[in-house]
């Protein structure tokens, strides 16, 4: 009787779990679901696109999707939960056209069936393995478990690349690899045992974090496309608090320069042109061809501390020469953003050299505090410019990359909840035109959103999985070692 019981209880257990829709109220209302998929452009091969209804009344979902060209996935649960490989199967039959999703909820025993949407499925491959990114709990002096992670695109899977917990809990920032590459990289430690970490094929460098004579660290770098040089700049920033929901924090520059550093001869390289007293120069940039540089600059203004709002960026190509790591002629000034009452920053040209994508805000050089930050775009043929309508939010979008094919970009936004940043992925047209944006995806987003108290910083693709000996790379940045350079000014 005792094992009747039991299995009766699972019939039923599993009969409420896949109770279809039965003479559902129709509805013209497109359904509000998290995160927002309606009408946004993937890539085929990216992992599913699970969402939950935003009414917490709703306690079940049955979902079918169904694909132009052939092809249909349904499911049924508290959120919609699609298999992996038929997900990717179905994405891959319908590439270069739609899939129409139709959702039914049912709230207090009652179905409703709303208009169906249609998710695009884009004939532009990512043709990337997947994303790296810093995550980081809510903070701004201290900092508790982050680290460096990467994830694969057309799973769910993640994985450290750098977990503080194997470095005494020290802050890591800026990973940036050499056009995607997991062979060429570089981060910034901070804390008792501060480095400035370089990987270029399979050979790791740890250097101080700062030098003095520099007046401040190495970050916010860049890679020549021949794996030679890096650009970074060196700040002296600081912070100020606000008691404003929408403006917490307010990081600024009292003085910053760009410097490059050749990681064949270790050797860091100070040109006056781009280290100038009164000017700030920030966040460098090669073009594809490793012969410009790109990058912000502002005047300087005094009490920085209470006149930063007056700090306003514009953005600067110079050209360079890679055999003599010299820096040729003036300035070249592409984005006027002071003359709009505006500041330019984080410049990124397309790997195909046609476009320059970059972050505007009100002022500084910290946009992804600024919930008025908006991506736009420069076409480098015509000198058109343009805000990614599309792929914009209502809150901070900022610090994006592109994928190696030119065709897709990675950026944080807070436009979920205007706390945490989430990375989004979006497809840039031909004409250099994004569209709607989606959410990387999570497996469980319900339950992520629910319990997940991190935000994704300065994120960017990767064409194959980092493979660092993590134990060993400990190591090196715990022990006093450090890889001497020397310092040349011109």
């Amino acid at each position: 009787m005792k094992h009747l019981t039991l299995l009766l209880s699972v019939v039923i257990a599993v009969a409420s779990c896949t109770s279809r829709p039965d003479h559902p109220v129709e509805s013209d209302s497109l359904p509000t679901i998290v995160p927002d998929y309606v009408g946004v452009v993937i890539p085929d091969g990216i992992a599913p696109l699970n969402f939950y209804m935003a009414d917490d009344s709703v306690d079940l979902m049955d979902v079918t999707v169904e694909g132009a060209r052939g092809g249909s996935l349904h499911v049924n649960g508290d959120y919609a939960d699609f298999d992996i490989d038929e997900w990717h199967a179905l994405t891959r039959q319908n590439r270069g056209d739609s899939l129409i999703v139709t959702v039914c909820a049912r709230r207090d025993g009652q179905w409703t069936k709303y208009r169906p949407f249609a998710i695009y499925v884009s004939n532009d491959s990512l043709g990337e393995w997947g994303v790296t990114y810093r995550l980081i709990p809510p903070g701004y002096e201290a900092w508790g478990h982050m680290g460096i992670y990467q994830r694969h695109l057309a799973t769910f899977e993640q994985t450290p690349v750098v977990d503080n917990n194997g470095i005494g809990g020290q802050c890591v920032n800026c990973h940036t690899p050499n056009r995607t590459s997991p062979q060429q990289y570089t981060f910034h430690v901070r804390g008792p045992q501060g480095a400035t970490v370089i990987s270029k094929d399979g050979n790791v460098e740890v250097l101080k974090p700062r030098n003095d004579a520099l007046g401040g660290g190495m970050v916010y770098p860049y890679w020549h496309p021949s794996g030679r040089y890096i650009a970074y700049s060196t700040n002296q920033t600081h912070q100020n608090f606000h008691q404003r929901r929408d403006r917490r924090v307010e990081v600024y520059d009292d003085h910053a320069d760009i410097i490059l550093y050749n990681t064949e001869r270790h050797e860091i390289m100070l040109d006056s042109t781009l280290a100038k007293r009164e000017m700030l120069e920030n966040y460098p940039a090669f073009s594809p061809d490793g012969r410009t540089l790109f990058y912000c600059v502002a005047q300087r203004v005094d009490s920085v501390w209470k006149n930063y709002q007056e700090i306003r960026y514009d953005i600067c190509r110079i050209a360079f020469d890679p055999a003599t790591a010299s820096f040729a002629g003036q300035p070249d000034t592409l984005v006027h953003a002071r003359q709009m009452g505006k500041s330019a920053n984080m410049p990124r040209v397309s790997y195909d050299g046609r476009y320059l994508l970059y972050t505007l805000c009100d002022y500084g050089c910290f946009p992804v505090w600024h919930p008025e930050s908006d991506l736009w775009m420069m076409d480098l043929q015509s000198g058109e410019q343009f805000p990614l309508a599309a792929a914009n939010s209502s809150d901070a979008d900022s610090f994006h990359n592109w994928s190696l094919n030119s065709r897709w970009i990675v950026f944080t936004t807070r436009r979920d909840d205007g706390l945490y940043t989430s990375l989004y992925i979006a497809h840039v047209n031909a004409d250099g035109h994004a569209d709607k944006a989606f959410r990387l995806p999570q497996r469980n987003p319900k339950e992520y959103d629910a319990e997940v108290v991190c935000s994704f910083n300065t994120p960017d693709f990767t064409s194959q999985p980092v493979s660092t000996d993590r134990r060993q790379l400990y190591k090196q940045i715990m022990s006093d070692d450090r890889q001497g350079h020397t310092l040349i000014v011109r």
